[in-house]
């Protein structure tokens, strides 16, 4: 009977001890994620021309847009620019060897980099933009031969990934992120910002 009774303790004292680990492994996962998130970011930026109206769309985005990011005091965060033909716009890091992952050597050649090499280039312009992406206030627009300054930026920030980040499926988890998506609203015809 004591031999059960310590038999029994001893257990107890091992399923505690795993319980503990457990618990104290889930929750250094978990702040390495959260930790990782704040210091690497995901970026989407969007210039919504009210000009490109239709009658099926309030706004549309313009194509050959630069956009130089600022801060409430006005100094300079970032630089950004369409990627043509298609027209999203892309952070450009300064560093030339990174600029925005995608393009390198001669602006206008696009060259496929390995997979590596995208993924090593990426995280340097996640940190980098995890950096300054928080303090975003405002830009300077230039579309075409439109050219504003001090265009407010509406920011809308998440930081959800990194609960899920340890997750091992190809559509959820995976290094954690804050998101950041800046939006812009112009008017290039009458070249002025358009309040919301």
């Amino acid at each position: 009977m004591v031999a059960t009774v310590c038999d029994t303790i001893i257990t107890m004292h091992r399923l505690t001890k795993l319980f503990l680990g457990a618990v104290v492994g889930g929750s250094l996962v978990l702040a390495w994620g959260y930790w990782h998130a704040l210091g690497h970011a995901s970026l989407h930026l969007q210039v919504n021309d009210h000009a490109l109206k239709s009658a099926n769309v309030l706004y549309d985005s313009p194509h050959h847009v630069r956009l130089t990011l600022r801060d409430r005091a006005g100094g300079v965060l970032a630089m950004a620019q369409s990627v043509e033909p298609q027209g999203y716009i892309l952070a450009v890091h300064p560093d030339a060897s990174i600029g925005n992952c995608e393009r390198r050597g001669d602006p206008g050649a696009a060259v496929q980099t390995p997979q590596a090499d995208y993924a090593a280039c990426y995280r340097r312009y996640s940190a980098w933009s995890a950096n300054w992406a928080p303090r975003v206030h405002s830009a300077d627009v230039v579309v075409g031969a439109c050219s504003l300054r001090g265009v407010p930026v509406e920011v809308r920030r998440s930081n959800s990934e990194w609960l899920l980040w340890w997750v091992p499926l190809p559509h959820v988890g995976g290094v954690p992120r804050q998101y950041f998506a800046f939006s812009v609203a112009i008017d290039s015809g009458t070249c002025t910002s358009v309040v919301r």
